[in-house]
């Protein structure tokens, strides 16, 4: 068969084709309002990003954390949930699409549908668009959700209130649940302030009336650490519904959600924070970066002898003293914290933490001084990027993470 010989323009076809392309040079021609996405100086229709699923668990008829029955639900965390229009469970032959019941913009919460079978979901966005399989299989029991007996929370209390990511002490719930039988299953969640159920644990046949405690690391979905933030935890049944408070529990909580000084605490709730104030004091701040020296850090000010503690968890990399210089100084190459190190200067003794030492967030690492080069009792404070201080990164301007710290701390 022989290739088809294009037929030459005519004339007539060239030049009306050649006046075309001089009318869309001049702007006199304009393109289809459907193939405009972003025109210059704004306007134009805007497409919805399409959204992408990061985690999903089981929420109510649950036997494991991915496990669920025909009946319960599931929560589907990630970005752009709020244009969600369906959900795709895996059927026999075929998905089976179902509407989700809560949707938020970084969650959607869907009912397992009749049929549906164990495997990865998907969801639908408003213009149609389909995410990417979750990397999460959820398995789909034979069973049909059944609701367990009333379960009341007679006692409760979450301390610290205030948490740090590897810190000395994580949030812990110490509580009491009373129930219809000798025994029950719970499962205790890690809820962020958006709602999101960020943790979970299952507590398997244990005596109501007995005292549990359950206590969070500050972890999420796949070993990374929670933005800063509110947290509470939330018990349920074992099937997922809610345990209900005491009369003693429900009066507690609305008097601390209705107190501006927070001197009454909601017995289930806390805040997380990734790092704290290195300085356990009043202070004031003195030289930052420069200080037409080439001060490499920033000094804090407070009396001398006064507590200084881990900003963040970490590894003591080197603890020495520099008669010329930093004095009696401690140096941490920082855990979760992309390979920074912290630097500690002008203690008064050496640090009693050992080369390869791990340290915990807000661990005693030494005291204010003011031995080498100081005039005054202070902390200098370095912040060095990857990887690390004389490992081959550069100091940083600290005053941004100690303003932002001492904000909270």
């Amino acid at each position: 068969m022989k290739p088809r010989r294009s037929k030459p323009l005519s004339l007539a076809a060239f030049v009306a084709s050649f006046a075309c392309l001089i009318a869309f040079a001049a702007g006199s021609i304009s393109t289809p309002a459907s193939a405009a996405t972003a025109p210059a100086g704004g306007g134009g229709l805007l497409v919805p990003e399409a959204p992408e699923i990061s985690d999903v668990i089981c929420l109510t008829g649950c036997s494991t954390m991915r496990t669920s029955s025909i009946g319960g639900t599931v929560q589907i965390t990630g970005t752009s949930m709020d244009t969600v229009k369906a959900v795709a469970f895996r059927g026999a032959g075929k998905n089976i699409r179902v509407e989700p019941g809560q949707v938020t913009a970084t969650r959607v919460v869907a009912t397992v549908p009749e049929g549906a079978a164990s495997g990865r979901l998907r969801v639908i966005g408003s213009i149609g668009s389909v995410s990417e399989p979750s990397a999460q299989v959820i398995a789909i029991g034979a069973q049909v959700l059944s609701k367990g007996g009333a379960l009341t929370i007679t006692d409760a209390t979450t301390t610290p209130t205030r948490a740090y990511q590897f810190g000395l002490q994580r949030p812990t719930l110490d509580f009491v649940v009373n129930g219809p039988g000798a025994t029950t299953s719970l499962r205790v969640d890690v809820v962020n302030s958006a709602g999101d159920v960020v943790r979970s644990r299952f507590l398997n046949e244990i005596p109501t009336g007995s005292t549990q405690r359950v206590g969070w690391n500050g972890l999420v979905t796949g070993g990374k650490t929670a933005p800063n933030g509110s947290y509470r935890f939330v018990v349920r049944g074992g099937d997922g519904t809610a345990a209900t408070l005491s009369k003693r529990l429900k009066r507690v909580r609305r008097i601390a959600r209705a107190s501006k000084s927070r001197r009454t605490a909601d017995p289930f709730s806390f805040r997380m924070y990734g790092y704290i104030f290195p300085l356990r004091a009043a202070h004031s701040y003195g030289d930052g970066v420069g200080a037409g020296r080439g001060h490499q850090g920033a000094d804090v000010l407070a009396p001398c002898g006064k507590p200084l503690v881990a900003a963040r968890a970490g590894t003591v990399y080197y603890n020495d003293y520099q008669a010329g210089g930093a004095g009696n100084y401690l140096v941490i190459n920082i855990k979760g914290g992309g390979g920074k190190s912290h630097v500690y200067m002008h203690m008064p003794v050496r640090s009693p933490l050992k080369v390869g030492a791990r340290v915990k967030t807000g661990q005693r690492i030494g005291s204010v001084g003011t031995t080498g080069r100081s005039t005054a009792c202070h902390l200098h404070f370095e912040v060095w990027s990857a990887p690390g201080w004389y490992q081959g990164g550069t100091f940083l301007d600290p005053m941004p993470y100690l303003n932002a710290w001492d904000r909270y701390s």
